[in-house]
């Protein structure tokens, strides 16, 4: 079985597929050219990167390949949905990327609830002259513990966002109809054994009696969050969007905040990514994050493991 390594590879990776019968070609392919170059070659499986970018025009044209494998930590929800509808597999490292965006998750939701995103915008400007005023004007912060958190789908990183929610004290409340129930017992790093058991709700309810909300859905949905999706929620306090663009509407999302019926919003995932709109990147009550979710030290790594494991199911 071929492979083209349209990105490069890891020189461990590529010996590694090779002691299990890959044959591995690390050539940079143009994009115009993937359809063509793998056609003539017999290339089985397209190996990709950041540096690739695939298109629905693109993948149109791909049909004939086995399977797709994304190494990278930027994954669109979006392609990959669009490669299986076309019968291409695809193999990418959720899991690993799991983790990451979990605790990005986390991270905008406590910078947003303590006003870290304004105040670190203010204090080197203010900080020396107004240290005071500051003060008072960031000590009416919102603590996470005994507030309820809404995931609107339940992915892996869904799974982990809940057991993190749960770990600090929250309600958690979910929707997704694949995934009617939650029972794990999870083995954190330190040792530690979490059992989580939650069952999926009707999303009406999610949304009425969540403090937060966040979206992990499986399968890219356009604009799972709205202003018909805002209006059902009447104890909302924050949104965040760690998982894909177009995931929230941002115009409905900064009339909401404009208005202060939602107070923040932490966004790495933008509607017009890599352009996101003005309206977004000025609102001060949003904290931001340029497409960072999955990426982190760790997660480089243990893509690689993940890729090792799930592709040798291409062997069978």
């Amino acid at each position: 079985m071929r492979v083209l390594a349209n990105d490069g590879i890891p020189v461990e990776m590529k010996e590694a597929l090779e002691q299990l019968g890959f044959e591995v070609k690390e050539v940079r392919v143009a994009h115009e050219q993937l359809a063509n170059y793998t056609e003539q070659n017999k290339i089985d499986v397209l190996l990709i990167q950041q540096g690739t970018l695939l298109s629905k025009s693109i993948i149109d044209q791909l049909t004939h390949l086995t399977a797709i494998v994304m190494a990278g930590a930027q994954i669109n929800l979006e392609i990959v949905d669009y490669c299986k509808e076309h019968g291409i597999k695809v193999i990418w490292a959720e899991e690993a990327l799991s983790n990451a965006t979990a605790e990005l998750v986390f991270a905008h939701l406590f910078s947003c609830c303590r006003l870290l995103q304004e105040a670190n915008r203010n204090m080197p400007l203010e900080g020396d002259a107004s240290f005071k005023m500051l003060q008072q004007s960031y000590s009416n912060g919102i603590e996470l513990a005994g507030k309820t958190l809404g995931i609107i789908g339940m992915n892996s990183a869904g799974e982990k966002v809940a057991q993190k929610a749960l770990a600090l004290g929250m309600h958690v409340l979910y929707h997704d109809s694949l995934v009617p129930t939650l029972q794990a017992e999870f083995v954190l790093p330190n040792g530690v054994h979490f059992p989580v058991n939650l069952k999926s709700v009707e999303k009406h309810k999610v949304l009425h009696d969540s403090h937060f909300l966040t979206v992990h859905t499986q399968h890219f949905q356009k604009y799972v969050l709205d202003k018909q999706a805002f209006e059902q929620a009447h104890h909302l306090m924050g949104v965040i969007n760690c998982a894909y663009p177009e995931a929230i509407n941002e115009v409905d999302l900064v009339e909401k905040v404009n208005d202060e019926t939602i107070l923040f919003a932490g966004i790495d995932r933008f509607e017009e990514e890599p352009h996101p709109a003005i309206q977004v990147l000025m609102q001060p009550a949003f904290s931001l994050s340029p497409n960072i979710n999955a990426s982190t030290d760790e997660s480089n790594v243990l893509i690689w493991e993940e890729i090792y494991d799930k592709i040798q199911i291409l062997r069978k």
